[in-house]
């Protein structure tokens, strides 16, 4: 009987080891992270999934003896640190999205009008909220997902369970990833920008060789037209964008695994 219950409480210290890594990334990645999710379907489905992975994952590298409240909170910290290097992986792709609608709504002039975004519960522009649900629906039809859980089950094989301390090369890759949210947004808007960029050029001619034509009623529909011309040209290459960046993701989320 003490064995059957020395196995439970082993087990059971592991499920929720195991479920602060899987938890921690599902309250990062899309969809899940949304406002209009209630937490606790949340929380269901990381449980299960923490379930499932239970046979698969490796042993805790502690002993329940030597368990206590300081090393108990220290391997539930390792566990936190990486989930949010798995969810950044996938969250710095939709920040970059964002931020590329924000830059081509300004520049379009459609940062005036601000909608309610479902997936954030923040006011984001029109074109921001858009391109945001548009690379929602690729990541999940180029198989992100499927990415996701695979390296989620190869991180308990590389990284056991309170196995390791937290290493200066892990924490520099994770900052060096995060910054190409910025990259992804300028990649985005970059056709858009570059082309209205030329367009306010020429009016700004214009207004100087014509000052008594009103520049401003003239600039501005062509500026919105021109801009949803290329924002169809933007929306059909981004499943070639997002298919390299979550590629990029994957190469970040193993080589970001083994330096930890």
């Amino acid at each position: 009987m003490k064995e059957l219950l020395d196995v439970s409480w082993g087990n059971f210290i592991s499920l929720v080891f195991i479920f602060a890594r899987v938890g921690i990334i599902f309250a990062m990645v899309p969809f899940f992270n949304a406002e209009v999710v209630p937490r606790r379907i949340t929380a269901t489905i990381a449980f299960f999934l923490s379930l499932v992975l239970m046979p698969v994952v490796p042993p805790v590298q502690v002993r329940m003896d030597d368990l206590n409240v300081l090393s108990l909170l220290f391997i539930l910290l390792h566990e936190v640190l990486i989930g949010l290097c798995l969810g950044l992986a996938v969250d710095v792709i939709f920040a970059g999205i964002q931020i590329a609608g924000e830059l081509i709504g300004f520049q379009m002039g459609f940062s005036i009008a601000n909608v309610m975004d479902p997936m954030t519960g923040a006011n984001v522009p029109i074109i921001s909220n858009m391109l945001y649900i548009t690379a929602f629906l690729l990541f999940f039809s180029l198989g992100g997902h499927h990415l996701l859980i695979r390296a989620l089950v190869e991180s308990f094989q590389i990284i056991p369970i309170g196995d390791s301390l937290v290493h200066r090369g892990f924490l520099m890759s994770v900052i060096t990833y995060a910054g190409d949210m910025f990259v992804i947004g300028v990649k985005v808007a970059a056709p858009i920008i570059g082309v209205l960029f030329l367009i306010n050029i020429a009016f700004a001619v214009i207004a100087r060789a014509l000052p008594q034509m009103n520049v401003f009623l003239m600039a501005f529909p062509l500026t919105i037209s021109v801009g949803l011309i290329f924002l169809i040209l933007v929306i059909e290459l981004m499943p070639t964008m997002m298919e390299s960046s979550i590629q990029k993701s994957w190469v970040f989320m193993r080589a970001s695994m083994a330096l930890f």
